[in-house]
């Protein structure tokens, strides 16, 4: 790819995230059934993007099983966040916008710093430095927003049990989350790898597929979940 067809690809990126991020944000913020709209038709679409990975294997029902489960226990999850819990709004605003940290730090370092291969049989661009990026971004996100939720807590309730003094305990579990992003990102690139293709589809121009957006964000659900319930006991 030539500078002009990378510079090309980055606009597109930048302006369809420029476009995505605010409709997340108020189906994230909006009323309890435009959330639940939003949720159904990720899931509907990440499923119909697997099958499209799967449906020439050889163990195809088993990897349909598989797949089903995986996004029935990660949706699910974010779904709970958002409703099970009284900070439910907080947190799920909290673990997108840690996981788009992570996504944002990885790429950052990964282009700047560059290096070893993290995992070159899976996803041939992602790198150690990458990886690093992911952590520090996603700790430092999970400090601030703890650090600002005390600010919020007049409109939302923001109480998690946690303090923003405990800033170090804090940080490592961004860090943590960004390891767990990151491999959510390698979950799924091991099937597109397995598939031959390089995107779960074309539905986000300058992203690829759904999928492709939300890798590590469903992983990171579930343990963000139960992280919070262990905060919360």
């Amino acid at each position: 790819m030539d500078k002009n067809q990378k510079t090309s690809s980055l606009k597109k990126r930048i302006l369809s995230a420029v476009i995505l991020a605010p409709l997340v944000l108020v189906a994230l913020l909006a009323n309890d059934w435009s959330f639940i709209l939003v949720i159904v038709m990720a899931a509907a679409i990440s499923f119909y993007e697997w099958y499209g990975l799967v449906n020439n294997d050889q163990h195809y029902i088993y990897k349909m099983g598989l797949g089903g489960l995986y996004m029935m226990i990660c949706f699910s999850s974010y779904v709970f966040l958002r409703f099970g819990l009284e900070q439910g709004g907080w947190l799920a605003l909290s673990v997108i916008l840690c996981v788009w940290a992570s996504d944002i730090g990885a790429y950052i370092t990964g282009k700047i710093i560059g290096g070893a291969k993290l995992a070159p049989a899976l996803s041939p661009k992602k790198t150690w430095a990458g990886l690093a990026g992911a952590m520090f971004f996603c700790g430092l996100t999970l400090v601030l927003l703890s650090s600002a939720a005390p600010y919020i807590a007049s409109y939302t309730p923001t109480d998690i049990g946690l303090s923003s003094r405990h800033w170090g305990g804090i940080f490592l579990v961004g860090c943590l989350l960004g390891i767990i992003g990151q491999t959510g990102d390698l979950f799924i690139s091991s099937f597109k790898r397995k598939a031959g293709t390089k995107d779960t589809g074309n539905l986000i121009p300058g992203h690829g597929g759904l999928l492709d957006r939300i890798d590590a964000l469903l992983l990171v659900s579930p343990a963000f979940l139960m992280i919070v319930m262990l905060w919360l006991s």
